[in-house]
């Protein structure tokens, strides 16, 4: 791009890193990054994000949070996707305490967290058999105004039917449908498959005539 007088477009910069965050093509997306910075352009926080997201897709967390790190200390401002990229590295490796306070960190920072950003957490809470913690945080999501997605209530349901909490789950399946959200096939296999597992079948009967008569 440099030799034909083309500026740098950082939607194409975008590109380029992803197609370098893989195991052999690492050490381009380093290079083309600290090429961005000799050149004395700032790259923007999306194509930052892009690289971190990459590194742990790869496998690469450690490298990942050394980069978040770095670019902190750069004076640069993580966005909700960069916190949630973290978020998820660090629950897929069994430290939600520490996911715990990288949203607590994103919060004090002004940055709102999303749907996306609380599911990571429910869902190794859930797998941690911290399902009461899951469900305070899930509450604590509606009491801050945001408004869960049958993604967050699949998650909870989900780590509900395991803990045989049967009442709760079904609460919320209820919540669910007052809210106007509409239960997917995913959230009723959920229901089906940990009643089945629990040896209750006539419930689970019951679950799958709801959905067919929801047309699932």
């Amino acid at each position: 791009m440099e030799m034909f007088g083309i500026s740098f477009v950082f939607c194409s910069i975008n590109i380029l890193i992803n197609c370098f965050c893989h195991p052999d093509h690492v050490d381009f997306g380093y290079s083309l990054i600290g090429k961005i910075f000799k050149l004395g352009l700032k790259p923007n926080i999306v194509t930052l994000t892009t690289f971190i997201h990459g590194l742990r897709r790869e496998d690469k967390f450690g490298e990942a949070v050394d980069l978040f790190d770095d670019i902190v200390e750069k004076g640069y401002h993580p966005n909700v996707y960069t916190y949630t990229v973290i978020e998820n590295g660090l629950c897929k490796i069994g430290k939600t305490n520490v996911a715990f306070g990288v949203l607590k960190r994103m919060m004090e920072e002004g940055c709102d967290p999303n749907v996306v950003s609380f599911n990571a957490i429910i869902d190794s809470l859930c797998k941690d058999r911290f399902v009461t913690e899951a469900l305070d945080l899930f509450l604590k999501i509606k009491s801050e105004g945001i408004l869960p997605g049958v993604v967050n209530y699949n998650t909870l349901i989900h780590g509900l039917c395991m803990s045989s909490r049967w009442k709760e789950a079904f609460m919320l399946l209820n919540q669910m449908l007052r809210a106007n959200i509409a239960p997917n096939i995913i959230t009723f296999n959920t229901c089906v498959d940990g009643l089945c597992k629990k040896g209750k079948v006539s419930k689970a009967h019951g679950v799958i005539k709801l959905m067919m008569q929801r047309g699932l």
